[in-house]
């Protein structure tokens, strides 16, 4: 007799499939990284470090139980409704981790730039 599966879904993970799933929004020109990411990116420039175990650039993600906590960070082109976007990319998002892993994400989107083609 198998006792009930217990799995754990790790923070880069979720990141990462939150990154898929933002990038396929229209209207999202780039993820950018914050500034935590950003220091952690120079720091391992200058020490020489693996950058491949951060999750992706310009998505954070905290797994809390059966739920994560999801911070975006997205440049957009002129001509898209900021409010709009932002409401897309947290229904992409929350969608896609949900169906990849199984979690409920709070997804919080931060519009960092504009770019004016």
């Amino acid at each position: 007799m198998t006792g009930p599966v217990r799995m754990h879904v790790g923070d880069a993970v979720v990141a990462r499939v939150a990154a898929r799933h933002a990038r396929q929004v229209p209207g999202v020109v780039a993820l950018r990284a914050d500034l935590a990411q950003a220091l952690l990116g120079v720091a391992g420039v200058v020490l020489g470090q693996d950058r491949s175990w951060l999750p992706a650039d310009g998505v954070t993600a905290a797994v809390h139980g059966d739920s994560a906590e999801v911070r975006v960070t997205i440049v957009s082109r002129l001509g898209h409704n900021c409010r709009d976007l932002a409401r897309a990319v947290q229904r992409e998002v929350a969608t896609g981790v949900r169906d990849y892993t199984g979690l409920d994400a709070l997804v919080t989107v931060t519009i960092a730039d504009v770019l004016l083609d």
